[in-house]
């Protein structure tokens, strides 16, 4: 007997658990093989291993960072997130903001993720710290 998948809201909490922790085989775990990931300032990439790949760079560029949920919009598969993001980067500087990730979740795996945040907001806490 299989047992049926996650519902899509425990998949995206385990994806941010994963996150979190750069849990690398987690992330495999509940990525489909073909997902697909557009992220504002990014170009878009297709495939596991290629968003594996951006969040591993995005890691290096801040080692300290934790992706808070503070809503959850669940409707059928698909699960749209509120997120407080705060870091800080591999130069110092500590950043946080607001941001909406858009999940669609199929058998227990994401296919789709889309990530929106202001990111001239970012550049510029990056950019120009404030005091």
């Amino acid at each position: 007997m299989n047992t049926p998948p996650a519902a899509p809201s425990d998949v995206v909490a385990r994806y941010f658990a994963a996150i979190d922790a750069e849990d690398f085989d987690t992330l495999r775990q509940v990525l489909h093989p073909d997902v697909a990931l557009t992220a504002c300032g990014s170009r878009p990439r297709q495939g596991s291993e290629a968003v594996l790949d951006l969040f591993a760079k995005i890691f290096e560029r801040f080692p300290v960072h934790s992706d808070r949920p503070t809503r959850l919009i669940c409707d059928g598969g698909t699960v749209v997130a509120e997120i407080h993001f705060e870091g800080r980067s591999a130069t110092g500087t500590d950043v946080t903001f607001e941001a909406v990730d858009v999940f669609d979740v199929v058998d227990g795996r994401i296919v789709r993720l889309t990530q929106w945040l202001d990111s001239a907001h970012l550049e510029r806490q990056l950019s120009s710290p404030e005091p």
